[in-house]
């Protein structure tokens, strides 16, 4: 292992102990104590075991081992980034950490799971099909496009050891632009300064669809690349006119915006969303309800589900006891508290609309479950 690997899985243990702490769990002072000595425990165990790679095995006369995992998620200013840090805790359950308790977290014995921020969906598959990060979360057309070698992915190989472990949630297009300016539908940017997310982002690829759609051109606009915190930064500074981001609502960076009085929300509706929605299957019409976000009435848009995606060749057996996890009712609260988005985690959709195919691991759980027939 590296030394740069090695200071990253000693800060992933730094900063999961820093969230249990700051969540508390529902333990004492004692309770949390004990926790924490484990973390710091496994930190030492780390720069014992640091040629071990992702598993650390045999110590105490005793044959525990723990794994290591990422979750690649967004920009902090989205919704992957807190769904994907419940997630981790969720799943996480390293040795000597207290047993699974009713109304407590129940993970997978032996792991440490740790949210990554980054560009979002497309450099999410990117890295995932690559072994750069073990799974991550990636919108399904994005997705899709990968595993095919279509759209963002024209030219490259096809990244076919993809694989699902969950349809999490149906995300949102939010198209954000300042209040004052007369925008009442995409094909209105024409000569503003638009962000369409950074590169490698799925944001990026859906707002350039829908430019498209509505007969905008790139060229037709001033084009911005940033994340949803910046652009938000550039909206109050008056750098920026109107900006995209495909995220669960409500979305960090637009509720700052909309507590202030400082935007509006766009419709993406009519018969260029109606096509767009005709063209590519997993387009959904969807309302953000009003309420959602402070001085914005309810606005018609599109939807597109978040999936958590790993590689085929991910331990079936840890896969399985991950989803297992996920949909443990235990876990629920933590899922909800972190984002709304978390409320419309089921395992009833989490196999629905599905582009590729479904790691084995998850899906032994689903026919167990019930939720598949074999």
């Amino acid at each position: 292992m590296s030394l740069e690997r090695l200071k990253q899985f000693s800060l992933t243990l730094r900063q999961w102990s820093a969230r249990v702490r700051a969540e508390r769990l529902g333990l004492d002072h004692m309770g949390f104590d004990r926790l924490l000595l484990v973390v710091l425990g496994l930190a030492v165990l780390i720069l014992l075991w640091f040629g071990m790679g992702r598993e650390i095995t045999g110590w105490d006369d005793a044959e525990e081992k723990v794994t290591f995992l990422q979750i690649g998620t967004g920009s902090t200013g989205g919704t992957y980034f807190p769904m994907g840090q419940a997630l981790a805790a969720v799943i996480s359950h390293p040795p000597g950490s207290d047993v699974c308790v009713p109304g407590g977290r129940c993970g997978v014995a032996g792991l440490v799971a740790i949210a990554k921020a980054s560009a979002g969906s497309v450099a999410n598959a990117r890295a995932v099909a690559d072994g750069r990060l073990d799974s991550a979360l990636i919108q399904a057309n994005v997705l899709a496009a990968a595993y095919n070698g279509s759209g963002e992915f024209a030219g490259e190989n096809a990244r076919e050891n993809l694989r699902v472990i969950a349809n999490l949630y149906p995300e949102a297009i939010h198209l954000v632009v300042a209040r004052g300016l007369d925008v009442e539908s995409p094909a209105d940017l024409k000569g503003m300064r638009v962000s369409i997310g950074p590169e490698g982002s799925g944001t990026q690829a859906d707002a350039k669809a829908i430019l498209k759609a509505y007969g905008v051109t790139l060229g037709d606009v001033e084009l911005v690349e940033v994340d949803a915190s910046r652009s938000a930064e550039m909206i109050l500074s008056g750098m920026l006119d109107a900006y995209f981001l495909v995220a669960g609502a409500p979305a960090r960076s637009i509720e700052d915006l909309a507590v202030r009085g400082a935007i509006n929300l766009v419709p993406i509706a009519g018969a260029p969303a109606e096509n767009l929605r005709l063209e590519r299957a997993f387009y959904s019409a969807l309302i953000i309800p009003d309420g959602t976000y402070r001085h914005i009435e309810s606005v018609e848009t599109l939807g597109i589900g978040a999936l958590w995606v790993t590689r085929s060749t991910e331990p079936n057996d840890l896969v399985y006891k991950m989803t297992r996890a996920l949909f443990d009712e235990r876990n629920r609260s933590t899922l909800i508290s972190a984002h709304g988005s978390g409320r419309d985690v089921s395992l009833f959709t989490a196999v629905q609309g599905v582009p590729i195919l479904l790691h084995p691991g998850a899906e032994r759980f689903y026919f167990e479950a019930g939720i598949l027939e074999r």
